[in-house]
């Protein structure tokens, strides 16, 4: 399989007739032999009489990757090509997250080359949509070089009669921050170029869109876990391997609270925890209900946990030590619902240690509102389970049950259960919606 920037080194012709082009980008936009997308298009353009590069737009973080966590904001900057000629660098990740349209005056199409990571709680595919609302807007064209989504694409499983790939309920777009525009579900299932066709129906635009595909590509049959674990280019600062990918949208929820997923170590979201965490039971109670999470009860998840302890040199719990757990996917985790497992992990913290664990305050990627979780997770009905066991939690004196028993009840894992395939039917929901914008 190609991605799209690999495909134009060989097909110039792709990119004929751009006219002027702002490209959207970070330093980790490369090609297959990691030369960063801005210089090889420098060189395609040399070439081509009707395309040239005018401008840079950077995502979250910056074009550099320099600035962590959330509204980190980063300023415009010049950028300098490899012929020494300098273009504006702007950041699409300050007082706005749509470009302006002074910045898109002498702009004729927005070239877009952003690795997203396949999970709705991560930026750059809001970056996408807002180019093209802007597109729409100041009659621009958009044309996205697409990539293969790391967690894979949402397909059809005839033998389970159910979609594969897409989990978690969809978003309820009054939890409005720039990680909740759109009713996706946690886990979406598409590459960027699909996700600028559902953005496009969805704001009812009026775009000249185009996606320059993936080559070789078929939804359901992709076999690049290998090949993106040896080529991988970290999208984001707290993104540093795939298997920090893998399991972001399972603990990107631990942002919505004092549990540490990892930020300040070297392997974010694959590490996770607190000073208090038990993590023994934690474990155990994890591998006990592996029926919670599994695709397919019938088959091994594959999932492995071991105790990690870690000391954060920034960010939550930064400089004390942590007892955590080091999450590990064998084979190609393809029966783990990543969605579950992070809710049944925020089951096991809320009541097992009601007394520290906490929520975050609100002020998070610009709702200074709502808390944070409601925004992760775009809704409050998991979290309301999960504070009325705390509750009863909190008040086990009276009720003459250790934490551990109230954990352990089997009507509330059923309960837990029952709602969580409640809010796993929405994604499938969307799975059916999204399929005419499929292109692989």
């Amino acid at each position: 399989m190609q991605n799209a920037i690999d495909r134009i080194l060989v097909d110039h012709s792709l990119l004929e007739n751009l006219g002027r082009v702002g490209l959207v980008v970070n330093q980790a936009s490369t090609t297959s032999n990691y030369d960063p997308t801005a210089a090889a298009l420098e060189k395609i353009f040399q070439h081509l009489k009707h395309s040239s590069l005018v401008c840079v737009f950077g995502p979250q973080h910056g074009y550099w990757q320099t600035e962590q966590d959330n509204m980190r904001e980063t300023e415009d900057l010049e950028f300098t090509m490899l012929s020494e000629k300098k273009i504006p660098l702007f950041s699409l990740y300050s007082e706005v997250r749509t470009p302006k349209k002074n910045q898109l005056e002498n702009v004729d199409t927005i070239l877009i080359d952003l690795q997203d990571i396949g999970c709705r709680v991560y930026t750059y595919m809001l970056t996408l949509a807002g180019c093209l609302r802007a597109a729409s807007e100041f009659g621009k064209r958009v044309v996205v070089l697409d990539r293969l989504n790391p967690l894979g694409l949402c397909h059809k499983d005839i033998s389970q009669q159910r979609w594969m790939g897409v989990e978690g309920n969809c978003l309820e777009t009054r939890f409005h921050s720039f990680v909740g525009w759109y009713d996706l579900p946690l886990r979406h299932g598409l590459t960027m170029g699909e996700l600028g066709y559902y953005f496009i129906e969805k704001d009812s635009l009026n775009v000249d869109y185009h996606v320059i595909k993936v080559g070789g590509l078929k939804r359901g049959s992709e076999d690049s876990k290998f090949a993106q674990i040896m080529s991988w280019t970290m999208p984001s600062p707290n993104i540093p391997t795939w298997q920090s990918a893998f399991f972001f949208p399972a603990f990107v929820t631990l942002e919505g609270t004092n549990i540490s997923e990892g930020r300040g170590t070297t392997q974010p979201f694959q590490i996770i925890g607190a000073p208090w965490l038990d993590v023994s039971q934690c474990i155990s109670f994890l591998e006990h209900h592996a029926d919670v999470y599994s695709c397919n009860q019938k088959q091994n998840t594959s999932l492995k946990m071991r105790p990690h302890f870690f000391r954060p040199t920034f960010n939550k719990q930064s400089g004390n030590v942590c007892q955590g757990i080091q999450f590990h996917v064998l084979e190609d985790g393809k029966n783990i619902n990543l969605y579950k497992l992070g809710i049944l992990f925020l089951y096991f913290c809320s009541v097992c240690h009601a007394e520290d664990f906490q929520w975050s305050k609100p002020g998070y990627e610009y709702n200074f509102v709502d808390e944070p979780i409601h925004l992760i997770l775009g809704e409050q009905d998991v979290c309301e389970f999960l504070n009325q066991n705390r509750t009863l939690a909190l008040n086990n004196g009276s009720l003459g049950k250790s934490n551990v028993e109230l954990l352990n009840e089997k009507s509330t894992i059923d309960a837990l259960v029952k709602l969580l395939s409640l809010k796993d039917q929405q994604a499938q929901e969307f799975a059916q919606r999204a399929e005419k914008h499929f292109i692989y």
